[in-house]
């Protein structure tokens, strides 16, 4: 019996350790060593030694090959596989996806991967739900399967686990910590200011950079510049990118894949830029994740800049604050501007009855409001476009809001010089600044109203100096923006500096008054003008409360002239002054709430607009899809950028898209018309446009037969005779092919321009 018992002890002695496993599978270690099989360390680490409900648990896989090994980026290149992880969570728990480190080109010619030769740390985060149980435990194991290659390459499947205390505070890993901030250092990220772009033809990627004012550090040396793809197929990821910089930005050409079939929409992956030796070994190095539009060539050239020499940046600076000064003189006579060219030649009239000083005080004080509305619409512009919004000049105007309310201000401007009120005392004659100072406020709304009819518009010269204004950093900005103000002023600076000058004006007398009543008109319709665009942009209800709110707005003024004079006793006039102020508010109050309705698609043309049914001209909404598809079928491709707040845009398609020459060499030459509508909002025309360096419109460009040519640029201000010769170009004029000896640098044309033809 004794025997038989030592035996059944003995037997089950023998059987433990077949059964434990059936019974609770041993859980996997944080840490796994490298191996004579599996060449790689790996290890699941925790920045949180405990965590809170609702909180996250800072985590890394860390990987360190063991030396002349090497693990994979999440694109490998050529060669190797991106290590895998699925994890194996709690209820409830959540993963992020991993932070990839930039990687290191590691080349074995004729091939190049993307990797890691060093110990590197994917960074995650598990998010622990609120509804986890204080003194639980959260397990969390992450499954690897890891490629790593030396010669030869061993791919292997790994475990590694660990166990985090849920607790009622989250307490950190110090030391874990710091070793997730140093590689999260060198993890590529989105950058605010920089914008990218690249084309795609059967050689070459180029690939376009265009950062901030000031953010790559100047030196004798170009920076180091390095490009890691994330998709397969299309550069060859052994070539050396040849790189060019200028002071706008940068630009990498590097060659396609062997194996590359079409054309992809986007370049995306990640740009390293070392600029520690062009700056002395203290800049640090940017690392930034890229998401480029695929445009043409040619587009792409057309917003290249030339190769810049010594003091370039300083040369374009001053070009464009020159164009900027010109353009804005231009303003004052392009049709956008001329309704309210009456305020200012009443002003400096007025001005010049008196004696110089008092003229040099109105300008002064028109200047001022010129200067300041101008700073204060680049400085929203910039900070629009610093968080992320696609805004250009005249970004204003896309918000049916403020079209109402611009239209209420020029409505009461008309009401002023109908007589209907006056903000100064009634009684005196339109020159009572004999005896008194002159309407300094006037002078200053004056101001403020030419900037922001002069936003719609796009003069010759101006296209180019705001594009360089919103693009080259906040300083240049402001000096550029202020360039354009002063040159909407500086023609009245001169006849109010000037006695010859002023000596020309007529003399002031009572026929000013019938003049001031006369220019009322002008204004009058530029509000109808402002009222079609509403309805444009928000229907027929936003009109309806546009005509509401004017005749609100009228009430309350006609109250105030009626009512508000010296003459009237006190309460009566303090009653007219508060009634108007109460007329203006409700009259804002009805157009404030005027929204987009989203009838225009995006780069689309309106259902029912003037534009598709002007004369025989069939205008089809731009795309990039359907540019690319008419130029692949070698069809001449006529894009208009336009908007219907743009009065030049308006005048550009009475005047020449109006023309019969115009539509008779459209269809003899089977045009394809592309309009781009910016009449709202519209992220699409506006990267379109960026793609041409342009941030206003009008802007028309002609896309010839051949489909290597680059675009005619065609002049803001257009006529027939414009029109019908760029597309006679288009048709019988391809750009000639570049030269096989020609180093691959030149294989971008500069796109040809009509900019400046008479």
């Amino acid at each position: 019996m004794i025997h038989t018992r030592v035996l059944l002890a003995v037997l089950a002695a023998a059987m433990l350790p077949a059964l434990a496993p059936a019974q609770s599978s041993p859980r996997p270690a944080s840490l796994v060593r490298a191996a004579s099989d599996r060449p790689v360390e790996a290890e699941l680490r925790s920045a949180a030694r405990a965590v809170a409900p609702g909180d996250t648990i800072p985590v890394a896989i860390r990987l360190r090959p063991n030396p002349g090994w090497h693990t994979y980026w999440r694109h490998a290149g050529d060669v190797g596989s991106a290590p895998e992880v699925t994890w194996r969570l709690p209820d409830g728990f959540t993963a992020a996806p991993l932070r990839w480190p930039t990687p290191e080109r590691i080349e074995s010619p004729p091939l190049a991967s993307y990797g890691y030769e060093r110990e590197v740390h994917l960074l995650g985060a598990v998010d622990v739900p609120p509804s986890a149980r204080v003194g639980s435990t959260a397990n969390v194991v992450a499954a690897l399967s890891v490629v790593v290659c030396e010669l030869e390459c061993v791919a292997g499947d790994v475990e590694v686990a660990l166990a985090v205390p849920v607790a009622t505070r989250t307490i950190a890993d110090e030391t874990v910590a710091r070793a997730f901030a140093a590689e999260a250092a060198r993890v590529p990220a989105r950058r605010d200011g920089w914008t990218f772009s690249a084309a795609v033809d059967s050689s070459n990627v180029l690939l376009h950079a265009y950062p901030p004012a000031g953010a790559i550090a100047g030196g004798r040396t170009s920076p180091r510049v390095e490009f890691f793809i994330d998709s397969t197929g299309v550069i060859d990821h052994a070539a050396q990118p040849r790189v060019r910089t200028w002071p706008a930005g940068l630009e990498m050409q590097i060659g396609r894949s062997a194996y590359a079939a079409g054309t992809p929409s986007r370049i995306t992956g990640v740009l390293a830029i070392d600029t520690a030796a062009s700056a002395g070994g203290d800049a640090p190095r940017m690392m930034l994740e890229v998401d480029a539009p695929v445009v043409a060539m040619a587009q792409l050239a057309a917003m290249a800049p030339p190769a810049p020499g010594a003091g370039a940046g300083w040369v374009a600076f001053a070009t464009a604050g020159l164009l900027a000064l010109l353009g804005g003189t231009l303003l004052n006579l392009m049709p956008c501007v001329l309704p309210v060219l009456s305020i200012k030649a009443l002003g400096i009239a007025e001005a010049a009855a008196h004696d110089a000083r008092t003229a040099r005080r109105h300008v002064l004080l028109f200047g001022a409001g010129v200067l300041v509305s101008m700073w204060a619409l680049v400085g929203v512009l910039l900070a629009l476009r610093a968080a992320g919004s696609e805004v250009g000049w005249g970004y204003q105007l896309q918000n049916p809001a403020v079209v109402g309310a611009l239209a209420l201000v020029i409505f009461a401007a008309g009401l002023n010089m109908a007589g209907v009120f006056d903000l100064m005392p009634v009684g005196g004659s339109l020159s009572a600044a004999a005896s008194r100072a002159p309407r300094g406020v006037e002078a200053f709304l004056g101001g403020v109203l030419v900037t922001a009819l002069a936003t719609p518009c796009s003069a010759p010269f101006l296209a180019a100096a705001v594009a360089y204004a919103v693009t080259a950093g906040a300083a240049a900005s402001f000096v550029v923006f202020t360039a354009l103000g002063l040159g909407l002023v500086w023609p009245l600076a001169m006849v109010a500096a000037v006695p010859r000058l002023r000596a020309w004006l007529p003399k002031p007398g009572a026929w000013m008054v019938t003049l001031r009543q006369v220019l009322a008109f002008p204004l009058f319709a530029t509000v109808v003008w402002l009222g079609w665009v509403l309805g444009r942009q928000a229907g027929v209800n936003a009109l309806v409360a546009l005509l509401a709110a004017c005749t609100l707005l009228a009430f309350g003024l006609w109250a105030l002239g009626r009512f508000g004079t010296l003459a009237a006793p006190a309460g009566r006039r303090r009653f007219a002054q508060v009634l108007a102020l109460a007329s203006a508010a409700g009259a804002l109050a009805l157009v404030s709430g005027a929204r987009a309705q989203g009838e225009l698609t995006p780069g689309g043309v309106q259902a029912g607009s003037a534009a598709a049914t002007e004369g025989a001209l069939a205008w089809r909404p731009y795309s990039a899809a359907l540019l690319e598809a008419q130029r692949d079928s070698g069809r001449i491709v006529l894009l208009d950028f336009t908007a219907d707040w743009c009065l030049t845009c308006k005048v550009n398609e009475r005047v020449a898209f109006g023309s019969e020459a115009v539509r008779t060499a459209v269809r003899d030459r089977d045009v394809v018309l592309l309009r781009a509508d910016w009449t709202t909002r519209d992220p699409v025309v506006t990267r379109a446009l960026a793609a041409f360096g342009r941030t206003s419109v009008p802007f028309v460009v002609v896309y010839p037969r051949a489909r290597d040519a680059a675009p005619i640029v065609m002049p803001t201000l257009l006529t027939s005779g414009i029109v019908t010769g760029a597309l006679e170009r288009a048709a019988a004029s391809p750009s000639p092919a570049p030269s096989p000896a020609a180093p691959a640098s030149d294989r971008i044309q500069p796109s040809l321009t009509l900019e400046g033809t008479p």
